[in-house]
């Protein structure tokens, strides 16, 4: 059985981050109005830091995140014909003890909503380069281009829009704009426009 590679945040969960980081400074920030990947580095260095700590003390991302459409449907579908890992990174090097509990959260989240994935094919890593595997379904350029997977899917994001067709294509990577695409390629072998 062939084996698929699913990131979590991004890719089946949105949102959440600058939720929380509304609360905290009490604004109404769009997701329009930020071009970091991490919301929180719209924030000068100390007040950074600080959030940081509040935010890995106070705040369940996954409490304040939205499914993606089809994500959850389409994946128990994908998990009748294929092995499904799902494969998150939880480790932030601006804070690498309080990340830890980030784990916890994905860990627990995918458990709630995904019960039809086994636990022992829930990995935790940054390293996704070192998981072998048939597909790879990511939102990010950089963990889709290095390490394995014979087909590479690039689910598209505000963050990865200006990678053009022909840049994803020397790398090897097959844009898709969302799971209806995803359930087509990897279900019907239909490939995206």
């Amino acid at each position: 059985m062939n084996k698929i590679m699913i990131d979590l945040d991004e890719t089946i969960v949105t949102g959440g981050y600058l939720e929380a980081l509304n609360e905290y400074l009490g604004t109404n920030y769009q997701k329009e109005e930020v071009k970091e990947y991490y919301v929180s580095d719209i924030l000068p260095k100390e007040e950074n830091d600080k959030y940081l700590d509040y935010f890995y003390q106070n705040v369940n991302v996954y409490d304040k995140s939205t499914i993606i459409p089809h994500a959850l449907e389409v994946i128990e579908k994908l998990s009748k014909y294929y092995e499904i890992y799902i494969c998150t990174a939880f480790y932030d090097k601006r804070k690498p003890e309080a990340c830890a509990i980030m784990a916890k959260h994905k860990y627990l989240w995918i458990l709630k909503n995904m019960p039809y994935i086994n636990p022992k094919k829930i990995l935790l890593t940054s390293a996704k380069e070192l998981v072998m595997c048939d597909v790879k379904i990511d939102d990010k350029v950089s963990n889709l281009k290095r390490g394995y997977g014979r087909i590479k899917i690039l689910l598209t994001q505000k963050h990865n829009e200006h990678y053009t067709k022909e840049e994803l294509a020397k790398l090897g990577i097959l844009r898709v704009n969302n799971w209806i695409e995803i359930e087509n390629l990897l279900l019907k072998g239909v490939l995206p426009e």
